[in-house]
């Protein structure tokens, strides 16, 4: 993937689009469309297309992050300008990480929250974690 800009939002990563998590978003859209008639072929083009541009929910975002990492999400918290996520390692630890918005910090829309909060917690808070869960494995 290459790196865009509009991919980071104060210093850090935004969340992925949904077409980044998979490509069946836009395949059971044309499928439905498919069913539907030659109508709804472009009708269900145009809907993958638009769900495909759309950023991941936060939760499914965090989760897919920390899947990727080798880890299992057991409880994720969201509050309006924060997250807290407790998750287990291979070794069946359990363990919390949070990321939490600062009131000073200009952040337009509840999807810029989201953003905010995501990629502090995969660029800042998550690699604090992880080393202190390497130092204790």
């Amino acid at each position: 993937m290459s790196w865009n800009p509009e991919d980071v939002i104060q210093g850090v990563p935004r969340r992925p689009r949904i077409a980044d998590a998979s490509a069946s978003t836009i395949l059971w859209a044309i499928a439905g469309g498919l069913i539907a008639g030659p109508i709804g072929v472009l009708v269900g083009g145009a809907a993958g297309t638009l769900a495909a541009s759309q950023r991941q929910p936060l939760e499914m975002a965090v989760r897919g992050y920390l899947i990727g990492q080798g880890l299992e999400v057991i409880f994720f918290y969201p509050a309006p300008r924060a997250i807290k996520v407790t998750f287990r390692d291979a070794a069946n630890s359990y363990w919390t990480v949070e990321s939490v918005a600062p009131d000073h910090l200009p952040l337009d829309s509840p999807e810029d929250v989201a953003d905010w909060l995501y990629g502090n917690l995969v660029a800042n808070e998550l690699p604090r974690v992880l080393s202190r869960i390497r130092r204790a494995s």
